[in-house]
Protein backbone atom coordinates (compact mmCIF):
# COMPACT_ATOMS: atom_id res chain seq x y z
CA UNK A 1 0.00 0.00 0.00
CA UNK A 2 1.13 3.34 -1.07
CA UNK A 3 2.19 5.58 2.30
CA UNK A 4 1.33 8.66 3.27
CA UNK A 5 5.19 10.07 1.98
CA UNK A 6 4.68 8.37 -1.51
CA UNK A 7 1.04 9.89 -1.93
CA UNK A 8 2.39 12.94 -0.66
CA UNK A 9 5.30 13.09 -3.11
CA UNK A 10 2.42 12.39 -5.31
CA UNK A 11 0.86 15.52 -4.97
CA UNK A 12 3.74 17.80 -4.54
CA UNK A 13 4.54 18.19 -8.31
CA UNK A 14 1.30 18.93 -8.52
CA UNK A 15 0.70 21.65 -6.90
CA UNK A 16 4.22 23.17 -7.50
CA UNK A 17 3.31 23.09 -11.33
CA UNK A 18 0.04 25.34 -10.30
CA UNK A 19 2.31 27.54 -7.98
CA UNK A 20 4.29 28.25 -10.77
CA UNK A 21 1.41 29.47 -13.04
CA UNK A 22 0.75 31.49 -9.85
CA UNK A 23 3.84 33.19 -10.16
CA UNK A 24 4.29 33.24 -13.70
CA UNK A 25 1.36 35.21 -13.83
CA UNK A 26 2.19 37.51 -10.97
CA UNK A 27 5.32 38.40 -12.67
CA UNK A 28 3.65 39.38 -15.78
CA UNK A 29 4.97 36.96 -17.79
CA UNK A 30 2.16 34.86 -18.44
CA UNK A 31 -1.10 37.55 -19.26
CA UNK A 32 -4.27 37.13 -19.37
CA UNK A 33 -4.04 37.62 -22.74
CA UNK A 34 -3.14 34.14 -23.22
CA UNK A 35 -5.96 32.53 -21.32
CA UNK A 36 -7.80 31.83 -24.36
CA UNK A 37 -5.11 30.66 -26.89
CA UNK A 38 -3.51 28.22 -24.30
CA UNK A 39 -6.51 27.09 -23.79
CA UNK A 40 -7.62 26.37 -26.82
CA UNK A 41 -4.54 25.04 -27.22
CA UNK A 42 -5.25 22.61 -24.94
CA UNK A 43 -8.21 21.20 -25.77
CA UNK A 44 -7.64 21.09 -29.39
CA UNK A 45 -4.20 19.76 -29.52
CA UNK A 46 -2.22 18.54 -25.93
CA UNK A 47 -5.84 17.27 -24.18
CA UNK A 48 -6.41 15.15 -27.73
CA UNK A 49 -3.02 14.04 -28.29
CA UNK A 50 -2.95 12.83 -24.75
CA UNK A 51 -6.04 10.72 -25.46
CA UNK A 52 -4.37 8.98 -28.72
CA UNK A 53 -1.13 7.99 -26.80
CA UNK A 54 -3.36 6.66 -24.10
CA UNK A 55 -6.39 4.93 -25.20
CA UNK A 56 -5.30 3.57 -28.96
CA UNK A 57 -2.81 1.18 -29.11
CA UNK A 58 -3.74 0.36 -25.05
CA UNK A 59 -5.28 -2.93 -24.36
CA UNK A 60 -5.33 -1.68 -20.64
CA UNK A 61 -8.69 -1.64 -21.33
CA UNK A 62 -9.96 -4.96 -21.65
CA UNK A 63 -13.56 -5.62 -21.89
CA UNK A 64 -16.55 -3.17 -23.06
CA UNK A 65 -18.21 -3.84 -19.82
CA UNK A 66 -15.27 -1.75 -17.86
CA UNK A 67 -15.55 1.08 -20.50
CA UNK A 68 -18.95 1.69 -20.01
CA UNK A 69 -18.89 0.74 -16.18
CA UNK A 70 -16.26 3.81 -15.92
CA UNK A 71 -18.01 6.21 -18.12
CA UNK A 72 -21.63 5.47 -16.38
CA UNK A 73 -19.77 5.91 -12.94
CA UNK A 74 -18.44 9.10 -13.86
CA UNK A 75 -21.87 10.44 -15.16
CA UNK A 76 -23.42 9.33 -11.94
CA UNK A 77 -20.62 10.92 -9.61
CA UNK A 78 -21.71 14.42 -11.13
CA UNK A 79 -25.57 13.54 -10.82
CA UNK A 80 -25.09 12.76 -7.11
CA UNK A 81 -22.65 15.53 -6.53
CA UNK A 82 -25.23 18.00 -8.75
CA UNK A 83 -28.51 17.15 -6.15
CA UNK A 84 -26.92 17.22 -3.16
CA UNK A 85 -24.99 20.44 -3.54
CA UNK A 86 -28.55 22.28 -4.37
CA UNK A 87 -30.34 20.65 -1.65
CA UNK A 88 -27.22 21.63 0.69
CA UNK A 89 -27.61 25.10 -1.18
CA UNK A 90 -31.35 25.36 -0.06
CA UNK A 91 -31.03 24.27 3.61
CA UNK A 92 -28.95 27.72 3.64
CA UNK A 93 -31.55 29.49 1.94
CA UNK A 94 -29.34 30.74 -0.95
CA UNK A 95 -31.39 32.55 -3.52
CA UNK A 96 -32.36 30.64 -6.63
CA UNK A 97 -30.01 31.75 -9.00
CA UNK A 98 -26.77 31.04 -6.67
CA UNK A 99 -28.15 28.04 -5.70
CA UNK A 100 -27.95 26.85 -9.03
CA UNK A 101 -24.21 28.15 -9.23
CA UNK A 102 -23.23 26.66 -5.90
CA UNK A 103 -24.74 23.30 -6.96
CA UNK A 104 -22.48 23.45 -10.55
CA UNK A 105 -19.15 24.92 -8.55
CA UNK A 106 -19.09 22.25 -5.63
CA UNK A 107 -21.14 19.49 -7.31
CA UNK A 108 -18.04 18.87 -9.78
CA UNK A 109 -14.80 17.77 -8.72
CA UNK A 110 -11.59 18.31 -10.37
CA UNK A 111 -11.77 15.64 -12.90
CA UNK A 112 -8.85 15.80 -15.26
CA UNK A 113 -5.58 17.40 -14.75
CA UNK A 114 -4.91 17.10 -10.89
CA UNK A 115 -6.25 13.51 -10.66
CA UNK A 116 -4.21 12.41 -13.35
CA UNK A 117 -0.31 12.80 -12.94
CA UNK A 118 -1.37 11.45 -9.44
CA UNK A 119 -2.81 8.70 -10.77
CA UNK A 120 0.49 8.04 -13.06
CA UNK A 121 2.62 8.20 -10.06
CA UNK A 122 0.28 5.77 -7.47
CA UNK A 123 -0.30 3.24 -10.22
CA UNK A 124 1.08 3.64 -13.78
CA UNK A 125 -0.18 4.56 -17.25
CA UNK A 126 -2.12 1.56 -17.04
CA UNK A 127 -4.81 3.30 -15.26
CA UNK A 128 -5.35 6.47 -17.39
CA UNK A 129 -7.59 4.82 -20.18
CA UNK A 130 -10.02 3.81 -17.69
CA UNK A 131 -10.31 7.55 -16.01
CA UNK A 132 -10.30 9.09 -19.36
CA UNK A 133 -13.45 6.71 -19.84
CA UNK A 134 -14.70 8.26 -16.14
CA UNK A 135 -13.92 11.66 -17.98
CA UNK A 136 -16.28 11.21 -20.51
CA UNK A 137 -19.56 10.05 -18.98
CA UNK A 138 -18.96 13.07 -16.44
CA UNK A 139 -18.26 15.40 -19.81
CA UNK A 140 -21.10 13.73 -21.15
CA UNK A 141 -23.55 14.99 -17.92
CA UNK A 142 -21.87 18.06 -17.81
CA UNK A 143 -22.63 19.52 -20.91
CA UNK A 144 -26.26 18.15 -20.83
CA UNK A 145 -27.35 18.53 -16.88
CA UNK A 146 -25.06 20.91 -15.27
CA UNK A 147 -25.43 23.51 -17.87
CA UNK A 148 -29.46 22.65 -17.49
CA UNK A 149 -28.88 23.40 -13.98
CA UNK A 150 -27.09 26.44 -14.43
CA UNK A 151 -29.40 28.26 -16.68
CA UNK A 152 -32.88 26.71 -15.21
CA UNK A 153 -33.30 24.30 -17.88
CA UNK A 154 -33.37 26.95 -20.58
CA UNK A 155 -29.99 25.20 -22.56
CA UNK A 156 -28.53 21.59 -22.23
CA UNK A 157 -25.18 22.25 -23.97
CA UNK A 158 -25.61 19.70 -26.32
CA UNK A 159 -23.66 21.15 -29.32
CA UNK A 160 -20.19 21.61 -26.17
CA UNK A 161 -20.50 17.26 -26.76
CA UNK A 162 -18.85 17.93 -29.98
CA UNK A 163 -15.87 18.94 -28.54
CA UNK A 164 -12.21 17.86 -29.95
CA UNK A 165 -11.03 15.56 -26.56
CA UNK A 166 -14.53 13.77 -26.34
CA UNK A 167 -14.88 13.06 -30.58
CA UNK A 168 -10.96 12.18 -29.94
CA UNK A 169 -12.33 9.38 -27.11
CA UNK A 170 -14.81 8.30 -29.41
CA UNK A 171 -12.65 7.52 -32.14
CA UNK A 172 -9.55 5.96 -30.52
CA UNK A 173 -12.59 3.33 -28.65
CA UNK A 174 -14.10 2.47 -32.54
CA UNK A 175 -10.45 2.38 -34.05
CA UNK A 176 -9.37 0.25 -31.11
CA UNK A 177 -12.49 -1.98 -31.79
CA UNK A 178 -12.43 -2.41 -34.97
CA UNK A 179 -9.42 -2.73 -36.47
CA UNK A 180 -7.18 -4.27 -33.03
CA UNK A 181 -4.46 -1.79 -33.48
CA UNK A 182 -1.49 -3.39 -32.23
CA UNK A 183 1.49 -0.66 -32.47
CA UNK A 184 1.13 2.67 -33.94
CA UNK A 185 4.23 3.15 -36.64
CA UNK A 186 6.90 5.10 -34.66
CA UNK A 187 6.62 8.55 -36.98
CA UNK A 188 2.89 8.40 -35.58
CA UNK A 189 3.75 7.45 -32.24
CA UNK A 190 6.81 9.92 -30.76
CA UNK A 191 5.24 13.17 -32.14
CA UNK A 192 1.67 12.37 -30.51
CA UNK A 193 3.69 11.46 -27.86
CA UNK A 194 5.69 14.12 -27.53
CA UNK A 195 2.65 16.60 -27.47
CA UNK A 196 0.78 14.89 -25.25
CA UNK A 197 3.75 15.04 -22.43
CA UNK A 198 2.72 18.63 -22.73
CA UNK A 199 -0.85 18.32 -21.86
CA UNK A 200 -0.73 18.25 -18.17
CA UNK A 201 2.03 20.86 -17.31
CA UNK A 202 0.28 23.62 -19.51
CA UNK A 203 -2.90 22.79 -18.11
CA UNK A 204 -1.65 23.50 -14.40
CA UNK A 205 0.26 26.62 -15.34
CA UNK A 206 -3.01 27.64 -16.48
CA UNK A 207 -5.00 26.61 -13.20
CA UNK A 208 -2.28 28.75 -11.34
CA UNK A 209 -2.76 31.51 -13.39
CA UNK A 210 -6.50 31.65 -13.33
CA UNK A 211 -6.14 31.11 -9.20
CA UNK A 212 -3.94 33.89 -9.19
CA UNK A 213 -6.89 36.01 -10.87
CA UNK A 214 -9.42 35.08 -8.25
CA UNK A 215 -7.41 35.90 -5.36
CA UNK A 216 -6.84 39.25 -6.91
CA UNK A 217 -10.46 39.97 -6.86
CA UNK A 218 -11.00 42.19 -4.01
CA UNK A 219 -14.16 41.62 -1.71
CA UNK A 220 -16.83 44.47 -2.14
CA UNK A 221 -16.28 46.39 1.20
CA UNK A 222 -19.67 46.87 1.57
CA UNK A 223 -20.31 42.93 2.62
CA UNK A 224 -19.92 41.50 5.90
CA UNK A 225 -17.31 39.19 5.84
CA UNK A 226 -19.10 36.65 7.73
CA UNK A 227 -22.37 37.20 4.99
CA UNK A 228 -20.84 34.06 2.98
CA UNK A 229 -19.85 32.23 5.97
CA UNK A 230 -22.43 29.66 6.15
CA UNK A 231 -22.03 29.18 2.08
CA UNK A 232 -18.13 28.41 2.57
CA UNK A 233 -18.87 26.09 5.84
CA UNK A 234 -21.21 23.84 3.24
CA UNK A 235 -18.96 23.99 0.43
CA UNK A 236 -16.10 22.52 2.47
CA UNK A 237 -18.58 20.19 4.16
CA UNK A 238 -20.49 19.09 0.57
CA UNK A 239 -16.93 18.82 -1.57
CA UNK A 240 -14.32 17.59 1.07
CA UNK A 241 -16.69 15.26 3.70
CA UNK A 242 -20.47 14.38 2.03
CA UNK A 243 -19.48 13.43 -1.05
CA UNK A 244 -15.58 12.00 -0.55
CA UNK A 245 -17.49 9.92 1.84
CA UNK A 246 -20.34 8.61 -0.27
CA UNK A 247 -17.79 8.23 -3.06
CA UNK A 248 -15.17 5.87 -0.90
CA UNK A 249 -18.76 3.76 0.54
CA UNK A 250 -19.31 3.36 -3.39
CA UNK A 251 -15.83 1.86 -3.51
CA UNK A 252 -15.77 -0.40 -0.82
CA UNK A 253 -19.18 -2.16 -0.89
CA UNK A 254 -19.79 -1.89 -5.12
CA UNK A 255 -18.45 -4.93 -6.83
CA UNK A 256 -16.24 -3.00 -9.11
CA UNK A 257 -12.94 -3.73 -10.43
CA UNK A 258 -9.79 -2.15 -8.78
CA UNK A 259 -8.76 0.26 -11.37
CA UNK A 260 -12.25 1.63 -10.27
CA UNK A 261 -12.17 1.60 -7.06
CA UNK A 262 -8.65 3.52 -7.49
CA UNK A 263 -9.94 6.12 -9.52
CA UNK A 264 -13.11 6.38 -6.88
CA UNK A 265 -10.57 7.32 -4.14
CA UNK A 266 -8.50 9.71 -6.08
CA UNK A 267 -11.66 11.55 -6.74
CA UNK A 268 -13.14 11.24 -3.80
CA UNK A 269 -9.85 13.70 -2.64
CA UNK A 270 -10.17 16.16 -5.28
CA UNK A 271 -11.51 20.06 -4.88
CA UNK A 272 -14.02 21.29 -6.53
CA UNK A 273 -13.16 21.80 -10.34
CA UNK A 274 -11.77 24.83 -11.70
CA UNK A 275 -13.93 24.72 -14.94
CA UNK A 276 -17.10 25.85 -13.29
CA UNK A 277 -16.18 28.83 -13.09
CA UNK A 278 -15.85 29.31 -17.18
CA UNK A 279 -19.35 27.97 -17.46
CA UNK A 280 -20.99 30.52 -15.27
CA UNK A 281 -19.48 33.08 -16.74
CA UNK A 282 -20.54 32.03 -20.06
CA UNK A 283 -23.86 30.88 -18.89
CA UNK A 284 -25.03 33.35 -16.09
CA UNK A 285 -24.87 32.73 -12.73
CA UNK A 286 -23.44 34.10 -9.72
CA UNK A 287 -18.89 34.00 -10.25
CA UNK A 288 -18.33 35.17 -6.57
CA UNK A 289 -19.42 31.63 -5.39
CA UNK A 290 -18.08 29.93 -8.17
CA UNK A 291 -15.04 31.54 -7.27
CA UNK A 292 -15.16 31.03 -3.33
CA UNK A 293 -16.13 27.36 -3.54
CA UNK A 294 -13.10 26.75 -5.63
CA UNK A 295 -11.08 28.50 -3.55
CA UNK A 296 -11.54 27.40 -0.12
CA UNK A 297 -11.79 24.00 -1.61
CA UNK A 298 -8.45 24.44 -3.30
CA UNK A 299 -6.78 25.61 -0.21
CA UNK A 300 -7.65 22.93 1.60
CA UNK A 301 -7.09 20.34 -0.14
CA UNK A 302 -3.34 21.03 -0.16
CA UNK A 303 -2.91 19.10 3.04
CA UNK A 304 -6.36 17.40 2.53
CA UNK A 305 -5.34 15.31 -0.37
CA UNK A 306 -2.80 12.65 0.70
CA UNK A 307 -4.75 11.24 4.18
CA UNK A 308 -8.11 11.32 2.30
CA UNK A 309 -6.21 9.03 -0.65
CA UNK A 310 -4.35 7.17 2.46
CA UNK A 311 -7.91 6.44 4.21
CA UNK A 312 -9.66 5.45 0.91
CA UNK A 313 -7.18 2.77 -0.54
CA UNK A 314 -7.21 1.14 2.77
CA UNK A 315 -11.09 1.17 3.61
CA UNK A 316 -12.34 0.17 0.12
CA UNK A 317 -9.05 -2.59 -0.29
CA UNK A 318 -7.40 -0.98 -3.36
CA UNK A 319 -4.09 -0.42 -2.13
CA UNK A 320 -3.30 -3.28 -3.95
CA UNK A 321 0.33 -4.87 -3.78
Amino acid sequence: MPSYITIFNACIPVFAVIAAGYCLRRLRILSKHADKSLLSLVLNLLFPAFIIHHLLDNNSLGSRSIIFAAAAIGGLSIIIGLGIAYIAASSIRMEKANRRTFAVAAGLQNYGFIPIPILLTLFGKEIIPIQLMFSTGLEIVLWTAAIMMLTGGKSGGWKNLLNAPLLTTVVCLVLNSVFSINQLPEILSRPISMVSDCAVPVSLLLIGAIIRDLLQRSPDPQTPKTRHLPEIIMAIVIRLIALPSLMLLIAGLAPLPIELKRILVIQAAMPAAVFPILLVRRYGGDIATAVRVVMVTMIISILSIPPVIVFGLWITGSAGP
